[in-house]
């Protein structure tokens, strides 16, 4: 958390250095940490962190051994939230969820669903939901945005799991700047719907943006 709050405020030059700590510190840590450990760091019960989690309040992902852990990105994100608010105390965490439940719901679909046509739908459903998904994403789209989008195309490159022509891609995407990179991720066109399959904007949005783009997404798809 430190590392982020100086990477916001460094040079380039420095820049470059914190992120290749921060990328060595994720590595270490792996992409999930376990529901105990996400407890303590939040300073709740197990019993509560799991009843978020079994709402949807906080997200989950089943590792390779069948254990439910939490994303590393969400932790930290959460930690960071919690400390700008250490003054409401212990009641801050669940403030913080419930803001974010009211803050989701009140973002209208014209953010980020594409005007319907009187002729019949051209977006097949994942379609639909990563161009939703990068268009909410892009109206909020911010330099650490973009520095998490860099660090996660260059764990995918160093691990295989993207092809060269798609990393190639990207990068030359995330080094454009913000009003571009916006543009690029959020465009209803056949270069920007490849682009999105392969998209590093993983994580971009809270647990309560994404439902709700995925709400919105489904209800749009059955009209």
């Amino acid at each position: 958390m430190r590392l982020r709050r100086v990477n916001r405020r460094t040079d380039e030059e420095i820049h470059r250095d914190v992120e290749l700590a921060l990328s060595y510190l994720e590595e270490i840590v792996g992409p999930t940490l376990s529901r105990a450990e996400v407890a303590r760091l939040l300073g709740i019960s197990h019993t509560a962190l799991d009843r978020w989690v079994d709402k949807g309040d906080i997200p989950a992902l089943v590792t390779p051994s069948g254990r439910r852990e939490i994303p590393l990105s969400q932790v930290v994100d959460l930690l960071e939230r919690l400390e700008e608010r250490a003054d409401e105390g212990p009641l801050a965490l669940s403030r913080i969820i419930r803001d974010r439940r009211r803050d989701a719901a009140a973002i209208s679909e014209d953010e980020f669903l594409p005007p319907r046509r009187q002729r019949p739908r051209t977006h097949r459903v994942p379609e639909l939901h990563a161009l939703a998904y990068h268009r909410l994403v892009a109206r909020r789209l911010d330099d650490q945005l973009v520095s998490d989008a860099r660090k996660r195309l260059q764990r995918w490159k160093q691990s295989g799991r993207i092809d060269s022509r798609w990393a190639d891609a990207w990068e030359r995407v995330l080094a454009m700047p913000l009003p571009r990179i916006a543009r690029a991720i959020s465009s209803d066109s056949e270069r920007g719907r490849a682009l999105r399959q392969t998209s590093p904007f993983a994580g971009a949005l809270n647990e309560h943006e994404r439902q709700r783009v995925a709400r919105a997404v489904e209800e749009r798809a059955t009209r």
